[in-house]
């Protein structure tokens, strides 16, 4: 009786995998492009002249320093001045 019960299961589990396997999502839809293969090119020529183009796929983008360190004092006294939180345990 274990034996039927189990081949039954396993045989609804296969239809409805199966049922479930017909149609893909997202749904596919084809890639119109909207720019000609000259207009990406010079996109790519600009970008590299700008130097915001990342040739190197572990190379992280660089981001401009700060403006001016901040001393441990001045920290101290923007945390003093903000209103109290939770985050800040006031």
């Amino acid at each position: 009786m274990n034996a039927k019960q189990l081949i039954a299961g396993l045989a609804i589990l296969a239809a409805a995998g199966s049922a479930l396997a017909d149609a893909p999502y997202p749904p596919e839809t084809p890639f119109v492009s909207t720019k000609s293969r000259a207009d990406v090119q010079a996109e790519v020529a600009q970008a590299q002249k700008d130097g915001t183009l990342n040739q190197a796929r572990s190379e992280y983008p660089t981001v401009a320093a700060a403006s001016k360190p901040v001393t441990r004092a001045e920290v101290v006294s923007q945390i003093s001045n903000t209103e109290p939180s939770v985050y800040n345990g006031n």
